[in-house]
């Protein structure tokens, strides 16, 4: 087998050397508990839960049962170079429940909040205490409780019920919501590419735990716990199938949690963007967002309490720098949320499988609250909503379809996942339009209370976080360890 993965090159390439590396360093690491610190595992522990079974969303419809086209052979399916932007924490009626065509929001909702009073969703960039931050309120709760709390029983009225929120009297931003005119990256998506109305994230509860999902089509941890996992990823199924991957991010590289494994696919976002540029960009990559600094109101992520129009000059750039790069003919650009954020949702989620370890964990298999996906690239349809019922495993699904890749996690090979394939456009010849998504660069808005000033910077993804001094930062551990790994820091 080759040192170099075919489809990488550049700084930013996959490097088999590097992985192997890796996966050496962090062979002392393994033994360490990979259950929310629990030390065990359930019994034949990766199989399938026998008690957990798919319950599909009372809400889906038809969903279920929509015909799927018949999917090319991936090798001449137009898909040489899939890219996936995960964001952080909205939920799809908070975020696009305008969207035309889609289960948007619904109107005349009210909710009762902890002190007995209605309460009625609203504009919050009509609101000038709201706006696009909203620093003097709570950042609505989202852990696996709360989420519980806010799905009611199926009740979906939970919203202001949850603490902090509760404890608030007026706080009502998790009943707040954005209109189109807000979101000028996804406002373009909306008439130029696909978005989904039914992806649900991979479990309910908080961003860790969605995140490895994302990585290992499972999770070994209810919250935001620092374990170092020892799951599978789709890493290693690209690893052993010679598929040339990368991990980009910012500033926390939630690679990070395996470890030293991945240190050697992990790269920097400016790597990203002169790969890009090159056209040395490897066949399956992810980027993430800039995270420090959310309570202080300067990151890119669209975590409460980051300025939404950042991330949207985030996901504007990432879509620029690969649209005008010269692979982009055989490119998806896939955009999905880690989860909802504790923001507002109609849509009760359904049931997938889980496996023992995860039942063990006490992982009830309910997915996350619906979030946005959008699909970017010359094999996605214009103006159109895809209706069919994906989460995480329906990305996986699209990766072992397309580069014939082992499935990852008990819904890897469920026959009720569904790819993300099928929301795209085999039917017709491959676009050859790139239309031009022009999002204004910021940044904006300004430092909630108790931050400091960072240096000037004239873009997003130039401002240092590392000086910001914020209230707190929930990602100083997860930044701590990966420095102790080795993981690079941006010099800016």
């Amino acid at each position: 087998m080759s040192d170099s993965i075919q489809g990488a090159g550049g700084r930013g390439g996959f490097d088999r050397r590097s992985f192997l590396a890796g996966v050496a360093a962090a062979a002392g690491s393994l033994a360490l508990p990979a259950c929310g610190g629990s030390g065990t595992n359930a019994p034949n522990g990766s199989a399938q839960a026998a008690s957990i079974v798919d319950v599909p969303s009372p809400d889906g419809g038809n969903r279920y049962s929509l015909p799927r086209q018949t999917l090319p052979d991936p090798a001449n399916s137009g898909i040489d170079f899939i890219v996936l932007v995960t964001m952080e924490n909205r939920s799809f009626d908070h975020f696009l429940g305008w969207l035309p065509g889609a289960e948007g929001r619904p109107a005349n909702q009210q909710f009762t909040d902890a002190f007995g009073a209605a309460q009625t969703p609203f504009l919050l960039s009509a609101n000038p205490s709201y706006g696009y931050q909203a620093c003097e309120y709570q950042d609505p709760n989202h852990g696996y409780q709360g989420g519980r709390t806010h799905l009611a029983s199926g009740a979906m009225n939970g919203w202001l019920l949850t603490p902090d929120t509760s404890e608030d009297r007026g706080d009502l931003l998790p009943i707040g919501y954005y209109a189109q005119s807000d979101l000028e990256f996804f406002s373009a998506v909306a008439s130029s590419y696909t978005i989904s109305d039914f992806y649900f994230s991979g479990i309910l509860t908080s961003t860790y735990p969605n995140r490895i999902y994302l990585h290992s089509g499972a999770s070994d941890r209810l919250d935001d716990s620092l374990e170092t996992s020892q799951l599978p990823t789709i890493w290693d199924r690209l690893n052993a199938a010679n598929i040339g991957c990368n991990y980009y991010y910012h500033d926390v590289p939630f690679t990070a949690l395996y470890g030293a494994k991945y240190l050697g696919i992990s790269h920097l976002f400016q790597d990203f963007l002169s790969n890009a540029a090159a056209g040395t960009l490897p066949p399956f990559c992810m980027v993430d967002p800039s995270f420090t600094g959310e309570s202080a109101g300067i990151s890119s992520d669209d975590h409460p309490h980051a300025d939404i129009r950042n991330g949207e000059a985030l996901l504007g750039q990432i879509y620029n720098a690969l649209s005008s790069g010269p692979n982009w003919n055989r490119t998806l650009m896939i955009v999905v949320y880690d989860e909802w954020g504790g923001f507002l949702e109609h849509v009760v989620p359904p049931i997938r499988p889980i496996s023992n370890d995860e039942l063990a964990l006490g992982n009830d298999g309910r997915l996350g609250f619906r979030v946005p996906c959008a699909l970017l690239g010359p094999r996605v349809a214009a103006g159109s909503v895809a209706r069919y019922p994906f989460d995480p495993s329906s990305i996986h699904q699209l990766l072992q379809w397309r580069f014939g890749l082992a499935p990852l996690g008990v819904r890897g090979n469920d026959p009720a996942s569904v790819n993300l394939a099928y929301a795209l456009d085999f039917n017709h010849a491959a676009r050859t339009d790139v239309p031009a998504i022009n999002v204004a660069q910021g940044p904006f808005g300004g430092l909630c209370t108790g931050a400091t000033a960072p240096a000037p910077s004239s873009s997003v993804s130039g401002i240092d976080n590392a000086q910001i001094a914020a209230p707190s930062d929930r990602f100083a551990d997860l930044r701590a360890k990966a420095d102790e790994l080795g993981f690079p820091r941006s010099a800016s």
